[in-house]
Protein backbone atom coordinates (compact mmCIF):
# COMPACT_ATOMS: atom_id res chain seq x y z
CA UNK A 1 0.00 0.00 0.00
CA UNK A 2 2.84 2.40 0.85
CA UNK A 3 4.55 1.63 -2.44
CA UNK A 4 1.43 2.37 -4.48
CA UNK A 5 0.78 5.60 -2.54
CA UNK A 6 4.33 6.81 -3.21
CA UNK A 7 3.90 6.00 -6.90
CA UNK A 8 0.66 7.99 -7.11
CA UNK A 9 2.23 11.01 -5.39
CA UNK A 10 5.19 10.94 -7.76
CA UNK A 11 3.00 10.72 -10.83
CA UNK A 12 0.82 13.61 -9.66
CA UNK A 13 3.90 15.72 -8.92
CA UNK A 14 5.20 15.16 -12.46
CA UNK A 15 1.91 16.27 -13.98
CA UNK A 16 1.13 19.18 -11.62
CA UNK A 17 4.26 21.09 -10.51
CA UNK A 18 3.71 23.34 -7.52
CA UNK A 19 5.84 26.35 -8.20
CA UNK A 20 7.97 27.65 -11.02
CA UNK A 21 10.72 29.53 -9.16
CA UNK A 22 14.35 28.34 -8.96
CA UNK A 23 16.52 28.49 -5.85
CA UNK A 24 20.20 27.50 -5.73
CA UNK A 25 20.57 25.31 -2.64
CA UNK A 26 24.35 25.60 -2.79
CA UNK A 27 24.52 29.39 -3.06
CA UNK A 28 26.88 31.27 -0.76
CA UNK A 29 26.19 34.11 1.61
CA UNK A 30 27.04 37.02 -0.70
CA UNK A 31 23.54 37.19 -2.08
CA UNK A 32 21.64 36.66 1.20
CA UNK A 33 19.40 39.70 1.66
CA UNK A 34 19.07 41.33 5.06
CA UNK A 35 15.68 40.38 6.36
CA UNK A 36 15.34 43.15 8.97
CA UNK A 37 12.52 42.87 11.44
CA UNK A 38 10.65 39.59 11.20
CA UNK A 39 7.23 39.93 9.58
CA UNK A 40 4.17 38.88 11.51
CA UNK A 41 2.27 37.86 8.36
CA UNK A 42 3.51 35.85 5.37
CA UNK A 43 1.81 35.85 2.00
CA UNK A 44 1.28 32.63 0.08
CA UNK A 45 3.92 33.56 -2.50
CA UNK A 46 6.45 34.34 0.25
CA UNK A 47 5.77 30.94 1.79
CA UNK A 48 6.16 29.06 -1.50
CA UNK A 49 9.39 30.91 -2.30
CA UNK A 50 11.14 28.79 0.33
CA UNK A 51 10.41 25.57 -1.62
CA UNK A 52 11.82 24.20 -4.86
CA UNK A 53 12.78 20.90 -6.43
CA UNK A 54 12.11 18.83 -9.50
CA UNK A 55 9.98 16.00 -10.82
CA UNK A 56 10.96 13.75 -13.69
CA UNK A 57 9.98 10.68 -15.62
CA UNK A 58 12.72 8.51 -17.10
CA UNK A 59 12.82 5.31 -19.08
CA UNK A 60 15.50 2.93 -20.36
CA UNK A 61 15.25 0.17 -22.96
CA UNK A 62 17.91 -2.54 -23.15
CA UNK A 63 18.87 -3.26 -26.75
CA UNK A 64 21.64 -5.90 -26.61
CA UNK A 65 20.52 -8.67 -24.25
CA UNK A 66 19.86 -12.16 -25.59
CA UNK A 67 17.13 -14.53 -24.48
CA UNK A 68 17.89 -15.82 -20.95
CA UNK A 69 18.80 -19.39 -20.14
CA UNK A 70 16.93 -21.36 -17.50
CA UNK A 71 15.70 -19.24 -14.59
CA UNK A 72 17.80 -16.18 -15.42
CA UNK A 73 16.10 -12.80 -15.49
CA UNK A 74 15.03 -11.59 -18.90
CA UNK A 75 16.57 -8.09 -19.23
CA UNK A 76 15.49 -7.51 -22.82
CA UNK A 77 13.37 -4.47 -23.59
CA UNK A 78 12.02 -2.12 -20.92
CA UNK A 79 14.32 -1.98 -17.89
CA UNK A 80 13.26 1.32 -16.30
CA UNK A 81 10.12 3.47 -16.19
CA UNK A 82 10.79 5.61 -13.16
CA UNK A 83 9.02 8.67 -11.82
CA UNK A 84 11.05 10.71 -9.35
CA UNK A 85 10.39 13.66 -7.08
CA UNK A 86 12.81 15.79 -5.06
CA UNK A 87 11.60 18.52 -2.71
CA UNK A 88 13.86 21.21 -1.23
CA UNK A 89 13.21 23.75 1.51
CA UNK A 90 15.49 26.78 1.80
CA UNK A 91 14.95 29.33 4.59
CA UNK A 92 17.25 32.26 5.36
CA UNK A 93 17.28 34.47 8.43
CA UNK A 94 19.92 37.19 8.70
CA UNK A 95 23.26 35.40 8.19
CA UNK A 96 21.86 31.87 8.63
CA UNK A 97 20.54 29.38 6.12
CA UNK A 98 18.44 26.28 6.81
CA UNK A 99 18.21 23.77 3.98
CA UNK A 100 16.58 20.34 3.71
CA UNK A 101 15.76 18.06 0.80
CA UNK A 102 14.09 14.69 0.35
CA UNK A 103 13.80 12.43 -2.68
CA UNK A 104 11.70 9.47 -3.68
CA UNK A 105 11.15 7.34 -6.77
CA UNK A 106 8.97 4.52 -7.99
CA UNK A 107 9.82 2.37 -11.01
CA UNK A 108 6.80 0.92 -12.84
CA UNK A 109 8.96 -1.35 -15.03
CA UNK A 110 9.06 -4.14 -12.45
CA UNK A 111 5.28 -4.36 -12.15
CA UNK A 112 4.83 -4.16 -15.92
CA UNK A 113 7.43 -6.89 -16.50
CA UNK A 114 6.10 -9.17 -13.69
CA UNK A 115 7.85 -8.74 -10.34
CA UNK A 116 8.35 -12.51 -9.99
CA UNK A 117 11.07 -12.31 -12.64
CA UNK A 118 13.42 -10.41 -10.32
CA UNK A 119 15.42 -11.26 -7.22
CA UNK A 120 14.27 -9.74 -3.89
CA UNK A 121 17.53 -7.78 -3.73
CA UNK A 122 16.84 -6.20 -7.13
CA UNK A 123 13.31 -5.17 -6.14
CA UNK A 124 14.49 -3.77 -2.79
CA UNK A 125 17.16 -1.65 -4.47
CA UNK A 126 15.55 -0.50 -7.71
CA UNK A 127 11.74 -0.61 -7.49
CA UNK A 128 11.10 2.21 -5.04
CA UNK A 129 12.92 4.36 -2.52
CA UNK A 130 12.48 7.40 -0.28
CA UNK A 131 15.32 9.11 1.54
CA UNK A 132 16.39 12.26 3.31
CA UNK A 133 19.01 14.04 1.24
CA UNK A 134 20.85 17.15 2.46
CA UNK A 135 19.67 18.76 5.69
CA UNK A 136 21.90 21.38 7.28
CA UNK A 137 22.19 24.76 8.96
CA UNK A 138 24.84 27.15 7.65
CA UNK A 139 25.92 30.58 8.76
CA UNK A 140 28.66 33.08 9.58
CA UNK A 141 30.00 33.17 13.14
CA UNK A 142 32.27 36.10 12.31
CA UNK A 143 33.31 37.95 9.17
CA UNK A 144 36.01 35.34 8.51
CA UNK A 145 34.48 32.21 10.01
CA UNK A 146 31.57 30.11 8.67
CA UNK A 147 30.02 26.94 10.03
CA UNK A 148 27.86 24.26 8.40
CA UNK A 149 26.25 21.45 10.40
CA UNK A 150 24.18 18.51 9.16
CA UNK A 151 23.84 16.18 6.20
CA UNK A 152 25.82 17.65 3.32
CA UNK A 153 27.96 17.04 0.24
CA UNK A 154 31.56 18.29 0.27
CA UNK A 155 33.45 17.97 -3.01
CA UNK A 156 37.21 17.55 -2.96
CA UNK A 157 39.33 17.52 -6.10
CA UNK A 158 38.85 19.02 -9.55
CA UNK A 159 37.99 16.19 -11.97
CA UNK A 160 34.43 15.69 -13.22
CA UNK A 161 35.17 12.15 -14.43
CA UNK A 162 37.20 10.29 -11.78
CA UNK A 163 37.58 10.38 -8.01
CA UNK A 164 41.10 10.70 -6.64
CA UNK A 165 40.97 13.05 -3.64
CA UNK A 166 37.14 13.14 -3.57
CA UNK A 167 36.59 10.62 -0.75
CA UNK A 168 34.17 12.30 1.69
CA UNK A 169 30.86 11.22 0.14
CA UNK A 170 29.85 7.76 -1.12
CA UNK A 171 28.26 7.31 -4.56
CA UNK A 172 25.08 5.82 -5.98
CA UNK A 173 26.60 3.35 -8.45
CA UNK A 174 23.56 1.13 -9.02
CA UNK A 175 23.46 2.06 -12.73
CA UNK A 176 27.09 2.73 -13.71
CA UNK A 177 27.78 5.20 -16.48
CA UNK A 178 24.28 6.64 -16.87
CA UNK A 179 24.90 9.71 -14.69
CA UNK A 180 27.87 11.98 -13.98
CA UNK A 181 29.65 11.91 -10.60
CA UNK A 182 28.21 15.29 -9.58
CA UNK A 183 24.71 13.72 -9.53
CA UNK A 184 25.80 10.49 -7.79
CA UNK A 185 27.20 11.74 -4.48
CA UNK A 186 25.27 10.74 -1.35
CA UNK A 187 25.18 13.25 1.54
CA UNK A 188 26.54 12.33 4.98
CA UNK A 189 26.28 14.07 8.33
CA UNK A 190 29.27 16.32 8.95
CA UNK A 191 30.37 19.37 10.91
CA UNK A 192 32.30 21.84 8.73
CA UNK A 193 34.06 25.06 9.72
CA UNK A 194 35.64 27.42 7.16
CA UNK A 195 38.13 30.16 7.96
CA UNK A 196 38.92 32.76 5.28
CA UNK A 197 42.00 35.00 5.10
CA UNK A 198 42.93 36.86 1.92
CA UNK A 199 43.34 34.22 -0.85
CA UNK A 200 43.36 31.31 1.58
CA UNK A 201 40.63 29.11 3.04
CA UNK A 202 41.04 26.57 5.86
CA UNK A 203 38.30 23.95 6.22
CA UNK A 204 38.00 21.61 9.22
CA UNK A 205 35.57 18.69 8.98
CA UNK A 206 34.25 16.04 11.34
CA UNK A 207 32.43 13.18 9.58
CA UNK A 208 29.83 11.67 11.93
CA UNK A 209 27.88 9.39 9.56
CA UNK A 210 29.33 6.42 7.71
CA UNK A 211 27.38 5.41 4.60
CA UNK A 212 28.33 2.81 2.04
CA UNK A 213 28.09 3.44 -1.68
CA UNK A 214 24.99 1.97 -3.31
CA UNK A 215 26.21 -0.84 -5.57
CA UNK A 216 24.39 -3.02 -8.13
CA UNK A 217 22.13 -5.46 -6.29
CA UNK A 218 22.44 -9.22 -6.66
CA UNK A 219 20.39 -10.32 -9.64
CA UNK A 220 20.51 -6.95 -11.41
CA UNK A 221 21.99 -6.69 -14.87
CA UNK A 222 24.99 -4.76 -13.47
CA UNK A 223 25.90 -7.22 -10.69
CA UNK A 224 29.27 -8.75 -11.66
CA UNK A 225 28.74 -12.19 -10.08
CA UNK A 226 26.24 -15.05 -10.17
CA UNK A 227 26.35 -15.21 -6.36
CA UNK A 228 25.39 -12.52 -3.83
CA UNK A 229 28.08 -10.52 -2.10
CA UNK A 230 28.62 -11.02 1.66
CA UNK A 231 26.57 -8.77 3.93
CA UNK A 232 28.00 -5.35 4.78
CA UNK A 233 29.16 -4.41 8.26
CA UNK A 234 29.02 -0.64 8.62
CA UNK A 235 30.85 1.13 11.45
CA UNK A 236 28.67 2.63 14.15
CA UNK A 237 27.93 6.34 13.99
CA UNK A 238 29.53 7.27 17.32
CA UNK A 239 32.17 9.64 18.64
CA UNK A 240 34.92 7.01 18.49
CA UNK A 241 34.38 6.45 14.76
CA UNK A 242 34.13 10.14 13.83
CA UNK A 243 36.29 10.90 10.81
CA UNK A 244 38.51 13.99 10.67
CA UNK A 245 39.54 15.91 7.57
CA UNK A 246 41.33 19.16 6.70
CA UNK A 247 41.51 21.18 3.49
CA UNK A 248 43.74 24.19 2.85
CA UNK A 249 42.84 26.00 -0.36
CA UNK A 250 44.38 29.01 -2.10
CA UNK A 251 42.98 30.84 -5.12
CA UNK A 252 45.18 33.14 -7.23
CA UNK A 253 44.70 34.79 -10.64
CA UNK A 254 44.82 31.97 -13.21
CA UNK A 255 45.36 29.08 -10.82
CA UNK A 256 44.32 27.47 -7.55
CA UNK A 257 45.55 24.69 -5.28
CA UNK A 258 44.15 22.56 -2.43
CA UNK A 259 45.91 20.38 0.13
CA UNK A 260 44.02 17.57 1.88
CA UNK A 261 44.49 15.38 4.93
CA UNK A 262 41.88 12.89 6.14
CA UNK A 263 41.51 10.00 8.57
CA UNK A 264 38.10 8.39 8.10
CA UNK A 265 36.02 5.45 6.93
CA UNK A 266 35.57 5.39 3.17
CA UNK A 267 33.27 3.47 0.83
CA UNK A 268 36.10 1.14 -0.24
CA UNK A 269 35.11 -2.43 0.63
CA UNK A 270 37.25 -5.12 2.25
CA UNK A 271 35.99 -8.69 2.70
CA UNK A 272 36.95 -9.83 6.20
CA UNK A 273 37.88 -13.51 6.80
CA UNK A 274 35.14 -14.07 9.37
CA UNK A 275 32.61 -16.89 9.48
CA UNK A 276 30.49 -16.13 7.60
CA UNK A 277 32.50 -13.51 5.66
CA UNK A 278 31.34 -9.89 5.74
CA UNK A 279 32.14 -6.75 3.79
CA UNK A 280 33.65 -4.12 6.03
CA UNK A 281 34.72 -0.52 5.65
CA UNK A 282 38.27 0.26 6.69
CA UNK A 283 39.44 3.48 8.31
CA UNK A 284 42.18 4.89 6.11
CA UNK A 285 44.54 7.86 5.98
CA UNK A 286 44.66 10.03 2.87
CA UNK A 287 47.08 12.81 1.98
CA UNK A 288 46.28 14.63 -1.25
CA UNK A 289 46.65 17.67 -3.44
CA UNK A 290 44.64 19.08 -6.33
CA UNK A 291 45.19 22.10 -8.56
CA UNK A 292 44.05 23.78 -11.74
CA UNK A 293 45.85 26.31 -13.93
CA UNK A 294 44.41 28.28 -16.84
CA UNK A 295 46.49 29.32 -19.84
CA UNK A 296 44.77 30.73 -22.92
CA UNK A 297 42.08 28.28 -24.02
CA UNK A 298 43.50 25.48 -21.87
CA UNK A 299 42.69 24.47 -18.30
CA UNK A 300 45.14 22.01 -16.75
CA UNK A 301 44.10 19.71 -13.88
CA UNK A 302 46.36 17.76 -11.52
CA UNK A 303 45.34 15.55 -8.60
CA UNK A 304 47.27 13.19 -6.37
CA UNK A 305 46.35 11.09 -3.35
CA UNK A 306 48.28 8.67 -1.14
CA UNK A 307 46.04 6.25 0.78
CA UNK A 308 47.23 4.12 3.69
CA UNK A 309 45.46 1.37 5.60
CA UNK A 310 43.98 -0.63 2.70
CA UNK A 311 43.35 -4.34 3.27
CA UNK A 312 42.39 -7.28 1.07
CA UNK A 313 41.03 -10.74 1.90
CA UNK A 314 43.93 -12.63 0.31
CA UNK A 315 46.42 -10.98 2.70
CA UNK A 316 44.16 -9.56 5.36
CA UNK A 317 46.80 -9.02 8.08
CA UNK A 318 48.78 -6.53 5.97
CA UNK A 319 48.04 -2.83 5.55
CA UNK A 320 48.66 -1.64 2.00
CA UNK A 321 49.22 1.81 0.54
CA UNK A 322 48.15 3.11 -2.86
CA UNK A 323 49.08 6.24 -4.81
CA UNK A 324 46.56 7.67 -7.28
CA UNK A 325 47.62 10.31 -9.82
CA UNK A 326 45.39 12.20 -12.26
CA UNK A 327 46.33 14.56 -15.08
CA UNK A 328 43.69 16.33 -17.13
CA UNK A 329 43.33 19.06 -19.71
CA UNK A 330 40.28 20.98 -20.89
CA UNK A 331 40.22 22.92 -24.17
CA UNK A 332 37.72 25.72 -24.91
CA UNK A 333 39.18 27.08 -28.15
CA UNK A 334 36.25 25.98 -30.33
CA UNK A 335 33.04 27.99 -30.37
CA UNK A 336 30.44 26.61 -27.91
CA UNK A 337 32.54 23.45 -27.44
CA UNK A 338 34.62 22.04 -24.59
CA UNK A 339 36.91 19.01 -24.81
CA UNK A 340 38.19 17.35 -21.65
CA UNK A 341 40.68 14.49 -21.28
CA UNK A 342 41.53 12.85 -17.92
CA UNK A 343 44.14 10.15 -17.33
CA UNK A 344 44.48 8.26 -14.03
CA UNK A 345 47.01 5.77 -12.70
CA UNK A 346 46.43 3.93 -9.41
CA UNK A 347 49.54 2.12 -8.09
CA UNK A 348 49.31 -0.37 -5.22
CA UNK A 349 52.64 -0.46 -3.37
CA UNK A 350 54.35 -3.74 -2.35
CA UNK A 351 51.93 -5.79 -4.43
CA UNK A 352 52.05 -9.53 -3.75
CA UNK A 353 51.07 -12.26 -6.26
CA UNK A 354 48.40 -13.71 -3.95
CA UNK A 355 46.43 -10.45 -4.21
CA UNK A 356 45.56 -11.30 -7.82
CA UNK A 357 42.93 -13.77 -6.56
CA UNK A 358 41.44 -11.49 -3.91
CA UNK A 359 37.72 -10.74 -4.47
CA UNK A 360 38.24 -6.95 -4.15
CA UNK A 361 40.04 -7.07 -7.55
CA UNK A 362 43.23 -5.21 -6.48
CA UNK A 363 45.81 -4.50 -9.18
CA UNK A 364 49.47 -3.55 -9.01
CA UNK A 365 48.85 -0.73 -11.47
CA UNK A 366 45.50 0.36 -12.87
CA UNK A 367 44.96 2.95 -15.57
CA UNK A 368 41.78 4.81 -16.49
CA UNK A 369 41.00 7.35 -19.20
CA UNK A 370 38.01 9.57 -19.94
CA UNK A 371 37.28 11.78 -22.95
CA UNK A 372 34.37 14.20 -22.65
CA UNK A 373 33.11 16.50 -25.44
CA UNK A 374 30.27 18.99 -24.87
CA UNK A 375 28.76 21.30 -27.48
CA UNK A 376 25.89 23.78 -27.12
CA UNK A 377 23.68 24.77 -30.05
CA UNK A 378 20.46 26.66 -30.84
CA UNK A 379 21.26 29.57 -28.52
CA UNK A 380 22.31 27.20 -25.70
CA UNK A 381 18.99 25.34 -25.73
CA UNK A 382 20.52 22.11 -27.07
CA UNK A 383 23.53 20.44 -25.44
CA UNK A 384 25.25 17.47 -27.07
CA UNK A 385 27.60 15.39 -24.92
CA UNK A 386 29.94 12.48 -25.51
CA UNK A 387 31.67 10.61 -22.69
CA UNK A 388 34.10 7.77 -23.40
CA UNK A 389 35.59 5.86 -20.44
CA UNK A 390 38.27 3.17 -20.70
CA UNK A 391 39.48 0.99 -17.82
CA UNK A 392 42.88 -0.65 -18.24
CA UNK A 393 45.10 -0.67 -21.33
CA UNK A 394 43.47 -0.40 -23.79
CA UNK A 395 40.06 -0.86 -22.17
CA UNK A 396 40.84 -4.46 -21.20
CA UNK A 397 39.14 -3.97 -17.83
CA UNK A 398 35.97 -2.61 -19.38
CA UNK A 399 34.74 0.48 -21.21
CA UNK A 400 31.62 2.55 -21.85
CA UNK A 401 30.54 5.16 -24.40
CA UNK A 402 27.65 7.52 -23.65
CA UNK A 403 26.07 9.90 -26.18
CA UNK A 404 23.51 12.38 -24.85
CA UNK A 405 21.34 15.23 -26.17
CA UNK A 406 19.57 17.58 -23.73
CA UNK A 407 17.03 20.13 -25.01
CA UNK A 408 15.38 22.93 -23.02
CA UNK A 409 11.74 22.70 -24.05
CA UNK A 410 10.77 25.74 -21.95
CA UNK A 411 12.10 27.70 -18.99
CA UNK A 412 11.76 24.82 -16.52
CA UNK A 413 11.28 21.82 -18.81
CA UNK A 414 14.15 19.70 -20.14
CA UNK A 415 14.09 16.61 -22.37
CA UNK A 416 17.20 14.40 -22.33
CA UNK A 417 17.84 11.34 -24.45
CA UNK A 418 20.76 9.20 -25.44
CA UNK A 419 22.39 5.82 -25.73
CA UNK A 420 25.14 4.08 -23.77
CA UNK A 421 27.29 1.15 -24.88
CA UNK A 422 29.23 -1.15 -22.53
CA UNK A 423 32.16 -3.50 -23.02
CA UNK A 424 32.83 -6.16 -20.40
CA UNK A 425 36.16 -6.41 -18.65
CA UNK A 426 37.54 -7.74 -15.42
CA UNK A 427 36.49 -7.07 -11.84
CA UNK A 428 33.46 -4.84 -11.34
CA UNK A 429 33.06 -4.41 -15.12
CA UNK A 430 32.66 -8.15 -15.72
CA UNK A 431 29.57 -9.40 -17.53
CA UNK A 432 28.02 -6.01 -18.37
CA UNK A 433 28.70 -6.00 -22.10
CA UNK A 434 25.06 -6.80 -22.93
CA UNK A 435 23.70 -3.78 -21.03
CA UNK A 436 23.63 -1.35 -23.97
CA UNK A 437 20.52 0.79 -23.62
CA UNK A 438 18.61 3.76 -24.96
CA UNK A 439 17.33 6.21 -22.34
CA UNK A 440 14.93 9.16 -22.27
CA UNK A 441 14.06 11.59 -19.47
CA UNK A 442 11.61 14.47 -19.06
CA UNK A 443 12.36 16.80 -16.14
CA UNK A 444 10.50 19.78 -14.65
CA UNK A 445 12.22 22.13 -12.16
CA UNK A 446 10.04 24.20 -9.89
Amino acid sequence: MIRELCACLLVLSSASPLYAGEIDPFGGFDNIPATGKEKTKTSENDFLSHFSGYSKLGTSVNVAHHAPEGQETDWRGLSRLRTELQLEADYRLLQWKLFASAKGFYDFAYSLNDRDRYTPQTLDSYEWETELREAFIQGALTEDLDVKLGRQIVVWGRSDNFRVTDILNPLDNREPGLTDIEDLRLPVTMSKMDYFRDNWQLSLLAVHEHRASKLPAFGSDFHPSATPAPPEKNPANNLKNTGLAVEVQAVFPGWDISFYQANLYTDQITIAPSSPPVQEHRRINMTGVAMTAAQGNFLYILEGAHLRGLRFLADYSTDYARTDLLAGVEYRGFTDTTINLDLVNRHLHHFRPELSDSPEFPKRSETQAALRINRTMLHDRLTLSTLLIFMGEPGQDGASQRFTAAYDLADNWKLTGGVIFYQSGQGVMANIGDNDRVFLELRYDF
